[in-house]
């Protein structure tokens, strides 16, 4: 029997990293009986991860049809379905789409930062399109607090998947050989890519700028001739000055973590009983951290818009 894995992510956990690797080392893969399927030019089924948080049925049973299609042409015995985005969506529609007449050993993995750490990731990672302003309390207000429930992820899937196995792993690079999290997935494959001479790119997949440029997305959402993912996207960020410092302080932290306490408990007991706590919170009373904090007063920022408003009708009158 063949196995599928569905990977869902979560946000913010190297997903992209893998996906180009498995993207650029597609042969390797191969012969090796492993087939990550490919959505278009891409590793990553992000739409259909949109379909499922819409709960667009037909969508999802349209992309369902190419997923099916490829895994009917491939005779690769471990197939991966990957996309950091299925994780906020409805898994029992991901089901019906792709059902087949052949039977799987189906696992489903996932990999969770400890609550804290994962909503620092997403609030940054939503300041690269301007979805929220730089301030942590901003991205709280916005978005809450429900995405760190994991034990509700666990149970959303394990419902649509009954037969299933769900493997949880713990996002800490300090768990990973060599501090990466392809090399852990992929060992988790049989796959041994030290040994095979098969290494990942040393490029930060995904990187985050610093916390200025986050801030002037900002103006670029309040100018409606301009798509702001589409200008983060041909921005050089790899070439960009690197977010620095924390999004908030050690009690901050502690007290979101205090949130989840006792789901967090049920699933080390779950998955870890053998260790004391499911994830490692002795940095957080430790010293404080530097907050990433923007350097622009009021008046920048209206002087750079103002120019930028300026360089948007030129460039429209140069193009006409």
């Amino acid at each position: 029997m063949r196995q599928l894995w569905i990977h869902i992510g979560t946000p913010k956990t190297g997903s992209t990293a893998l996906q180009r690797y498995s993207w650029q080392r597609n042969k390797y893969l191969n012969s090796k009986g492993v087939s990550f399927l490919v959505r278009r030019t891409r590793a990553s089924y992000n739409d259909m991860g949109i379909a499922l948080r819409g709960h667009n049925v037909e969508d999802a049973a349209k992309i369902g049809e190419e997923i099916k299609a490829r895994i009917a042409g491939s005779d690769a015995d471990k197939l991966v379905i990957s996309s950091e985005m299925l994780t906020g969506g409805d898994p029992g529609i991901l089901r019906d789409a792709i059902a087949m007449e052949e039977t799987f050993e189906t696992k489903i993995i996932a990999y969770f930062r400890r609550q804290d750490r994962y909503f620092e990731g997403n609030y940054k990672q939503k300041m690269k399109t301007g979805k929220v302003a730089p301030g942590f309390d901003n991205y709280l207000a916005k978005f809450g607090t429900n995405a760190g429930q994991y034990g509700r992820i666990i149970k959303l899937w394990e419902n649509a998947f009954p037969e299933a196995d769900f493997v949880f792993r713990r996002f800490e690079p300090a768990r990973f050989p060599k501090g990466d999290v392809i090399r852990d997935f992929l060992g988790l494959l049989g796959l041994d890519i030290d040994a095979d001479d098969k290494l990942p790119s040393e490029e930060t997949a995904n990187p985050t700028p610093d916390i200025d440029m986050l801030d002037l997305m900002q103006i670029v959402v309040r100018m409606p001739e301009l798509d702001a993912r589409r200008v983060f996207r041909t921005m050089p960020v790899a070439d960009l000055p690197r977010f620095k410092g924390r999004a908030m302080s050690n009690a901050q932290a502690r007290n979101l973590l205090s949130q989840f306490e006792a789901e967090n408990e049920a699933l080390r007991q779950r998955f870890f009983p053998h260790d004391d706590v499911l994830f490692d919170s002795s940095d957080l009373h430790g010293p404080e951290p530097a907050i990433a904090t923007p350097s622009f007063t009021d008046d920048q920022r209206l002087m750079i818009e103002e120019l930028l408003k300026s360089i948007v009708v030129n460039v429209g009158k140069k193009a006409r």
